[in-house]
């Protein structure tokens, strides 16, 4: 399944205004995050944007819906109220309505609750976003105040059934990779319908949902798996029964602690306080105690039923307190732009002469580069000579492409089927048909072989730094016997210490490779083990086939040694040994965990050129942009931002001001800069 669709749910209470990540009492931000203080509803939102951004890169195909709870407005699928029209008209609307303003346009229709189904929540439907979708979506904000939250509805399990209702109608009978992902404190009252509900996650197991719940500022180890066979995920086995009983599903109208006896509802679901004798300030003190130890109460039966729902359809819950959302989301949403699918392509692997079998071929590595930008020009009213624009008030531009044309001596263009192709050689140029062309193709004509030519020492191959990229995976075939004389080939080249040396074509008409086949393990580690332990615990054996240089390809060194050898006294030794010894990556450490950093920086660049056109009529008359503006809309991630990096930084400041105590670094100013002959000369 290709296609994805994600439906993200957004909990815009009141309380997602506070600040995130949470600050001590003294207002000084937890030490434990990097990331600049926000608000809770700021980084759930940039979490979601972040994610459908990059589903967007990955293919056309994948849909993605947001549904925004505790709304002052009622927009979705299964609302009949006409107050709201389009995207553009949501970002308006959120844009328009923030702390509660100017609700009261949107706010009609809405007291009846017999005619409006499932009030206060605003859906953007799931669909293929489009730019101007993502425009509307970053506008989401808080439209409600402290005095509209004790009776705006559109809780958590309305979202909840909204959404799922959402993924049925458009993906109900298709082929899609269906997840809905909720980022909540929870810290507002859910009215439950357990029959509703429970019909609801039953709809959800059926169509093979995976729930992912943000939970901001929930216990610890409610980030376990929450179907995991491995360990009870530290639940209270008692949660089971929520949902086997619609009855004792966790709501707010069951007993509330005796901290908060004291209050009690009036008629409009408001909050009134008894008055009490004493002190003023002592009574609000306890007034304001008994509110806070409430929400606790109602943040801690909602945390409940978030897990109790998430174990019976096999969701999984992840609990920030001060981590970055979108980093967290991240870990479990992980990033598919840029990469590729490898699929396995069925080649003959020649052995030995009459031994031959059928393996599979797919890539392990592969190089990723810029995408090409698309050139277009700008349309123009043939009378007024102004720019054209749009409905939405964008820049028209067509499609250009490029025509070369040749002239002969006299200044006579060339027809197109006079026109031959040449291969440059010294100073002239040799004219090659389409005959020759297909000629040279017919001779390395295969659908896709390895041939085997000898063994090689593997010590003298990896000491030699000849291998080369990308590289590819060669495994078992369909039968039996293929997958356990690839495994036993493996085995075989790892005990002896030896790799082959072979000649590959992985494409019919390709090029054929010479290279080396390394044996590799797949154990527990998933990594390539050295022995067959991890083989027997698991794991499984494969060939990685590594290209090796020809010996044109190689280009003769200078050896430039340094005359005198200087080892320095005891403690300089001892502060590189240090220096080393504290930035050795860690074993868990994985490469493919760092992306692109160039590709990433690229589709940040495009996304906030897609979200937040320019408006600025001298920028959009000049021919480029400003420095700033693209530093600015790429906001790329720098190295030092992640997570093994900064252990590494860590683990080794101590040490690099040792090294550079023993070795301080002094600028050398060149004599003459005229003199220079390279851009980086006279740079330390």
């Amino acid at each position: 399944m290709s296609k994805e669709a994600n439906i993200f749910i957004l909990d815009a209470n009141v309380t997602m205004n506070a600040p995130y990540p949470p600050t001590g009492n003294d207002g000084v931000e937890d030490s434990s995050s990097s990331s600049t203080t926000t608000t809770r509803l700021v980084q759930a939102r940039d979490a979601a944007l972040d994610a459908i951004v990059d589903r967007m890169w990955k293919s056309k195909s994948n849909e993605a819906g947001v549904v925004v709870l505790r709304a002052g407005a009622t927009h979705h699928h299964l609302s009949e109220l006409e107050a709201i029209e389009d995207d553009v008209d949501l970002g308006r609307f959120f844009r328009r309505c923030g702390g509660g303003a100017h609700l009261d346009g949107y706010a009609a229709g809405e007291d009846d609750d017999d005619v409006v189904a499932y009030p206060n929540i605003v859906e953007f439907e799931l669909d293929r976003p489009s730019p101007r979708t993502l425009r509307s979506m970053r506008a989401v904000r808080c439209t409600i105040n402290e005095s509209m939250a004790s009776y705006v509805r559109g809780d958590l399990c309305d979202g909840l059934i909204l959404a799922a209702d959402a993924l049925h109608r458009r993906t109900s009978g298709k082929k899609y990779r269906r997840r809905i992902v909720m980022i909540t404190d929870a810290e507002h009252e859910v009215e439950v319908d357990g029959e509703r509900l429970q019909f609801v996650l039953g709809e959800l197991n059926k169509m093979e949902v995976e729930l992912i719940v943000l939970g901001i500022g929930f216990e610890e180890d409610s980030s376990i798996g929450i179907k995991d066979e491995e360990s009870d995920g530290g639940y209270d086995r008692a949660e089971d029964e929520l949902l086997a009983n619609p009855e004792i599903v966790p709501s707010m109208d069951c007993k509330k602690p005796e901290a908060v006896v004291s209050m009690e509802d009036d008629v409009n679901g408001g909050m009134l306080i008894k008055e009490e004798e004493g002190n003023p300030d002592e009574i609000v003190d306890d007034v304001k105690q008994e509110n806070s130890v409430r929400v606790e109460f109602i943040k801690r039966e909602n945390e409940k039923l978030l897990r109790s729902i998430a174990r019976e359809i096999g969701g999984r819950i992840l609990a920030a307190n001060g981590a970055n959302l979108t980093e967290l989301l991240r870990s479990r949403l992980p990033n598919v732009s840029g990469l590729t699918n490898s699929m396995g392509k069925k080649i003959d692997f020649r052995i030995a002469p009459d031994l031959a079998l059928v393996v599979k071929s797919a890539k392990l590595t592969s190089q990723q580069n810029l995408p090409t930008t698309v050139k277009e020009a700008y349309q123009f009213d043939p009378r007024t000579g102004e720019k054209l624009r749009d409905g939405n008030g964008e820049l028209m531009t067509l499609p250009t492409r490029t025509q070369t044309d040749h002239f002969d001596d006299d200044g006579n263009p060339v027809p197109y089927d006079k026109r031959t192709d040449a291969f440059r050689y010294g100073s002239d140029l040799i004219p090659v048909g389409n005959m020759d062309m297909l000629g040279i193709n017919a001779a390395f004509a295969d659908p896709g072989s390895i041939e085997m030519i000898g063994y090689i020492d593997r010590e003298v191959v990896e000491s030699s730094n000849l291998l080369m990229g990308p590289a590819y995976a060669f495994t078992g075939g369909e039968s039996r016997k293929s997958r356990t004389a690839i495994a036993a080939l493996s085995q075989a080249l790892e005990e002896t210490c030896m790799v082959g040396y072979c000649r590959v074509v992985r494409t019919r008409n390709g090029e054929p490779k010479i290279g080396a086949l390394v044996p590799k393990t797949i154990g527990r580690d998933d990594g390539g083990g050295a022995g067959g332990q991890d083989a027997r615990e698991g794991g499984g054996r494969f060939l990685a086939f590594l290209e090796l240089p020809f010996a044109d390809d190689l280009q003769p060194t200078i050896d430039r040694r340094v005359p005198l050898e200087y080892r320095g006294d005891d403690e300089e030794e001892r502060a590189c040994d240090d220096l080393i010894d504290s930035m050795m990556l860690p074993d868990e450490f994985r490469s493919e965990a760092i992306s692109f950093p160039a590709l990433a920086a690229y589709r940040r660049m495009v996304a906030a050129f897609a979200m937040n056109p320019m408006n600025a009529v001298e920028e959009m008359q000049a021919e480029g942009l400003t420095e700033e503006r693209i530093l600015e809309a790429s906001q790329a991630r720098p190295i030092c931002d992640f997570d093994v990096v900064k252990s590494v930084h860590k683990r080794s400041s101590r040490h690099i001001d040792a090294f550079l105590d023993a070795f301080p670094l002094v600028e050398h100013k060149p004599e003459d800069d005229k003199k220079r002959k390279f851009w980086g000369d006279g740079k330390c």
